[in-house]
């Protein structure tokens, strides 16, 4: 099986062009799904004995047990979605004669609602970290918060951008989005000036430099760009069901959407794919609710 899944992965990584990290993501779930498989029939078994009997043992596996913990709906679907692909490329190959994933449900997700901050909220976060941060962190934090707030940056995208990356001129970033495809989106007065002041606590700073640097000087790690947000929320003492940079991401679709803004205009500043990723953010709270049915004049003048 090592050498199917290494073809595979050759495959995602140069014809179908997909970032390293999203092979190594796949790498991952395959080595892991590997190892289970070995187990079930044996090392000396063959990638054409595997059928959908091993495929939904691993997945009772997951919920059940799972390597550090049980997996959630969500993360067994991605790995899930990870085989599909997989056997999909051995059939495309004709490596193997039944697709042994090819009649098994995704697992249902329940739909949530994502969880955002209001207002108050989020400039009370602000506040925290220009209280409480010190010296040059205090910029670099704010200027990460203000990126995540005002652009709607994913985590990863937000540490893999270079100071070149940053126009000033027109108020723009460069972003590699998912699928490593470049989007040139826009960043308004309040981002741009939390960048700049920033920069200007840098040294020997260039286009290729990392944006965001760690205590050491390096590119700032994704795990500490979560643990940093984390810590500002818990100090804010901001209590949702899960803190993390996807809050603010969610928020900044949210106040899009609470400033009347288009909902395709909100799809193309996320770079989702699909429309009803979107939607999830078309939550409405009973404030909203009063407040809409409150403008309804039904006065005879």
């Amino acid at each position: 099986m090592k050498r199917e899944i290494s073809d595979f992965l050759a495959y995602i990584g140069t014809e179908r062009g997909l970032s390293p990290k999203t092979v190594s993501a796949y790498a991952y779930d395959l080595s892991k799904f590997g190892e289970f498989a070995d187990n079930e029939l044996g090392t000396g078994g063959d990638i054409g004995d595997i059928d959908q009997y091993v495929v939904k043992a691993y997945m009772r596996f997951l919920a059940d047990k799972g390597y550090r913990k049980p997996n959630s709906s969500v993360a067994r679907g991605r790995k899930l979605a990870t085989l599909k692909a997989f056997f999909k490329f051995l059939m495309g190959e004709k490596r193997i004669k039944v697709n042994p994933v090819s009649e098994i449900k995704m697992p249902k997700v329940q739909n949530k609602e994502p969880s955002y901050l209001t207002e108050q909220e989020y400039k009370r976060l602000l506040r925290t970290i220009k209280k409480t941060a010190t010296g040059y962190f205090r910029e670099r934090d704010m200027a990460i918060v203000s990126m995540l707030l005002g652009m709607g940056l994913r985590l990863s995208e937000l540490v893999e951008l270079d100071v070149g990356c940053v126009n000033f001129d027109d108020g723009t970033v460069i972003v590699t989005r998912k699928g490593n495809h470049e989007r040139v989106l826009p960043a308004n007065d309040d981002v741009m000036i939390a960048i700049k002041r920033y920069l200007k606590r840098r040294k020997d700073v260039n286009a290729t430099s990392p944006l965001f640097l760690s205590k050491r000087n390096s590119r700032i790690a994704n795990a500490s760009v979560w643990y940093l947000v984390k810590k500002y929320m818990k100090q804010t003492r901001i209590e949702k069901d899960k803190l993390s940079p996807h809050t603010l991401r969610h928020t900044f679709a949210t106040i899009l959407l609470k400033q009347g803004e288009n909902i395709l205009t909100i799809k193309e500043l996320l770079s989702h794919r699909n429309l009803r990723t979107t939607e999830r953010y078309l939550h409405i709270d009973n404030k909203d609710l009063k407040e809409a049915v409150g403008k309804i004049d039904l006065r005879v003048r």
